[in-house]
């Protein structure tokens, strides 16, 4: 699978893990740590060229230390979609289920025969097609899950959500 096209790329901080994961599902590149400090984060974001997406209010007081958005809502999907509306983020620049959610390293397919045994019986004898994070290992398939998530995208997107 191909690496998205959209050329901004961020680091949520400690507060907007569940938006961390929305963006990735999207194919955006973001980073997110539980564990990192502010310091730590603005830093990284600086040396990455990442805009931090944040909802400490501190980050308003600062004298902007590196590029950073403040979320307002507590609701991911909400974030979600400020981030998509304050960015102009468009459609066609996306590549939805491209990246990790987990690690946000870009997929890569992966020969059915390697994942046997790696996947539920069930999955393993009804689904054709799978792809695999190379850093940390987790597969990832077509099946309902993925038809849901597919829905609520497109939905999104289409600005019935």
């Amino acid at each position: 699978m191909k690496v998205s096209t959209v050329h901004q790329t961020f680091f949520c901080d400690v507060m907007l893990g569940s938006l961390a994961k929305h963006l990735r599902m999207l194919g955006i590149d973001t980073k997110y740590s539980r564990s990192i400090s502010e310091s730590t984060l603005i830093k990284t974001s600086l040396e990455e060229n990442r805009t931090i997406l944040t909802r400490r209010t501190r980050f308003l007081k600062l004298k902007k230390p590196a590029p950073f958005c403040f979320i307002n809502s507590n609701n991911p999907e909400t974030q979600l979609k400020e981030v998509i509306k304050h960015f102009n983020i468009l459609p066609d620049a996306l590549e939805p289920f491209s990246l990790c959610l987990l690690c946000n390293r870009a997929l890569e397919e992966v020969d059915k025969n390697l994942v046997e045994n790696k996947v539920p019986d069930y999955v393993f004898n009804t689904i054709e097609k799978f792809s695999q994070c190379s850093v940390c290992g987790r597969i990832y398939w077509q099946g309902t899950h993925y038809k849901n998530m597919s829905k609520r995208v497109l939905d999104l997107l289409q600005g019935k959500r």
